[in-house]
């Protein structure tokens, strides 16, 4: 088995079941393998300014920073809820201890805060979570 990397397709090749494209360089099996390693850990497989293959790490585009933007808001939202609802029935049912109205307070705090953060915007910043969370 020989294995070859086309640039322009960025793809790999084994020349017992493909027919290898022209333009196509052989690679190692070593290589071929610490690449598929690279990019199962999260890197992307590109060509360097040689054409051969290399891993790199994979940035975010816009639009997919937008999306976890948007996730991570939902989840922290719905973590702040219920903080927010545990903290509330403890007050209710006045059993509170220590500083827990308090606690509430500042989750309720959060939660507008978090309300408030537009997750369309790519450099998003969101507020800290209450300290003794």
């Amino acid at each position: 088995m020989t294995i070859y990397y086309n640039a322009a397709a960025n793809a790999f090749y084994d020349s017992e079941i493909n027919i290898i494209p022209k333009n196509s360089i052989k690679i190692s099996r070593e290589l071929h393998a610490k690449l598929l390693q690279q990019q199962t850990d999260g890197m992307e497989i590109k060509s360097d300014e040689n054409g051969r293959p290399v891993a790199i790490e994979y940035v975010l585009t816009p639009n997919e920073i937008i999306e976890v933007n948007k996730s991570k808001k939902t989840v922290l939202i719905n973590e702040a809820n219920e903080k927010i609802e545990v903290l509330q029935d403890i007050i209710d049912l006045d059993m509170q201890e220590s500083n827990e109205e308090e606690m509430l307070k500042q989750w309720k705090k959060y939660r507008i805060l978090l309300t408030r953060v537009d997750a369309s915007d790519v450099n998003t910043k969101f507020p800290k979570k209450p300290k003794n969370s």
